[in-house]
């Protein structure tokens, strides 16, 4: 067993080349705390600082295992800070984007199509109405762009299969409610 205190960059580097798995854990233990403070300063939350890191880390392993005249051009931290903020930055696109519009901009009432153009708070407000699971289960899905996997683990659901059952389920309530609410013109 190795000491895990400060290893130089081209150390790490080097064991990497050799193919030494090990230093993997040292690369992790030594930037998991720069990069769980990005990412907590960055609308994130502790449920996804691993995985990033993770990520991180293989991205790093990959890269000077693959490239084969891989040359460290920066500090290693600011490498893995780079790899670690283009995950993080990728991943809260997904999760902000707001993907309630795109499945309800194909309704169709009476044969014509009709896009749902409105207001997220208008939405909210409707989502509020709903039984607890379903509000729960929309708002985690739509509003706090939470996985599948990590609603299933919130909701107690069996698995994620459940989760786009009931997600399924929900939208469907919401739809309705939201075309007996509304009419053709404040949908367009």
């Amino acid at each position: 067993m190795f000491n895990f205190g400060k290893i130089s960059d081209e150390t790490i580097i080097e064991r990497m080349k050799e193919g030494d798995e090990e230093v993997l854990v040292t690369l992790y233990k030594q930037y998991y705390t720069m990069v769980k403070n990005f990412i907590l300063k960055n609308n994130g939350d502790e449920t996804v600082v691993d995985d990033i890191m993770q990520d991180s880390v293989i991205a790093v392993w990959k890269n000077v295992n693959t490239k084969e005249d891989f040359t460290l051009h920066s500090k290693l931290s600011t490498y893995i800070m780079t790899i670690a903020k283009n995950l993080w930055f990728k991943e809260l696109k997904k999760r902000t984007r707001f993907k309630l519009v795109d499945e309800t901009s194909h309704l169709d009432q009476g044969g014509e199509n009709m896009k749902l153009n409105m207001d997220k708070s208008i939405l909210h407000g409707i989502i509020d109405e709903m039984d607890e699971t379903c509000r729960k289960l929309l708002s985690y899905f739509y509003f706090d762009g939470f996985s599948t996997k990590v609603i299933a683990q919130k909701l107690n659901f069996a698995n994620t299969n459940t989760v786009k059952s009931k997600k399924y389920q929900c939208f469907k309530k919401l739809q309705s409610t939201v075309v007996k609410r509304f009419n053709k013109d404040d949908l367009i």
